[in-house]
């Protein structure tokens, strides 16, 4: 990331574009953005939760019922809106 300070919703919204996992392509686990937020998967479904009210995120499930998050269309307009 940048060298300016994001808010945790902010550093989750940025790591899953800056990860790719943008509509039309794979999701994020929540382990996986742990890890590359370095927050807990417990902050990262509270925010996960209120990113998808917001419609900047949305859940796939795959066959074995595990969940993937990537940013909506709304999603990388709000992460462009942060870089201007």
């Amino acid at each position: 990331m940048s060298g300016r300070e994001y808010t945790p919703h902010q550093r989750l919204l940025v790591s899953l574009h800056n990860m790719g996992a943008v509509i039309g392509k794979p999701g994020k686990s929540v382990e996986e953005l742990a890890k590359i937020t370095e927050m807990t998967p417990e902050e990262i479904e509270e925010i996960i939760q209120s990113q998808i009210t917001s419609g900047y995120l949305e859940c796939s499930t795959d066959e074995k019922g595990n969940k993937y998050y990537k940013l909506t269309g709304r999603g990388i307009i709000r992460v462009s809106s942060l870089y201007t």
